[in-house]
């Protein structure tokens, strides 16, 4: 949804929930499940003062966009849409896997509402989380030049430049506060002691500070983990995040107006 409410960009959820599990609706049948690309699903644009809807951009359409040799004979999908602030442009990732190869390549584009204009931003195979910073730029954990690092696209462009690259050394649940300058984020369970750790980071002075470790079972795990998903409030003073570090799933809340004081004031 659009920050102004007006618009919304959506997906056919069962089939996200086929081709990736834990992210979709299950139990809902997808009419297109046998095309591996079909030209007539993909992203639909909703106006949310009238309900109406159209589809603006096809899976095959996008399968035959600058396509890669490893597409050959994939199954495709879209996943994790986003507007700007100004709802001017938005987010998609493509994604596609072969039939018996584990994981999937994704490319991250932009577009217009309406599907035009279509850009390529991350084209080497790897991108996951991302944000906006502003209407023209785009934080997000990819694969450019061969190196996996946080990247700040310039939308329509070719600028592309690393961000914290000796301080944020892992994809993370990335987000701009509202002010635009911090990052919050966290990482996935380390393999040792099976901690997720949430973090501020200060882009202006290169500042990592980490706001704690958080236990998560190991066999709580796949569709059912709980990822820590850090968000901002309204104001940017206190965060709220999800843990299972007491035995049951919870939303915890933490005030951070102290070390964003510490920075800004």
């Amino acid at each position: 949804v659009s920050a102004d409410g007006r618009q919304a960009v959506t997906l056919n959820f069962a089939r996200v929930a086929r081709t990736r599990p834990g992210y979709g609706y299950v139990g809902l049948p997808d009419p297109w499940e046998k095309d591996a690309a079909p030209a007539e699903d993909g992203i639909y644009h909703m106006d949310l003062g009238t309900g109406q809807s159209r589809l603006i951009v096809s899976i095959g359409q996008m399968a035959s966009f600058q396509p890669e040799p490893s597409m050959e004979g994939a199954e495709h999908w879209f996943n994790h849409l986003q507007f700007n602030p100004s709802g001017t442009r938005f987010i998609f990732l493509h994604r596609w896997r072969r039939p018996g190869i584990p994981g999937w390549q994704t490319r991250l584009f932009t577009a217009n509402p309406d599907g035009s204009d279509i850009c390529l931003l991350g084209r080497e195979g790897l991108v996951s989380h991302f944000d906006w910073r502003d209407d023209e730029h785009v934080l997000a954990w990819s694969r450019h030049r061969g190196e996996d690092h946080f990247h700040l696209y310039r939308d329509r462009s070719q600028d592309v430049e690393v961000v914290g690259p000796d301080v944020l050394l892992q994809d993370g649940h990335c987000s701009y506060s509202p002010d635009r300058r911090w990052i919050l984020n966290d990482t996935y369970s380390d393999p040792e002691r099976h901690e997720r750790t949430l973090m501020l980071y200060h882009p202006a002075s290169n500042t990592r500070f980490d706001l704690g470790r958080f236990y998560a079972a190991p066999e709580i795990t796949g569709e059912i983990r709980c990822d820590l998903h850090p968000r901002w409030s309204r104001d940017g003073t206190w965060i709220s995040f999800d843990s299972i570090h007491e035995g049951q799933r919870h939303v915890y809340l933490m005030d951070v107006s102290e070390v964003i004081g510490e920075m800004t004031g």
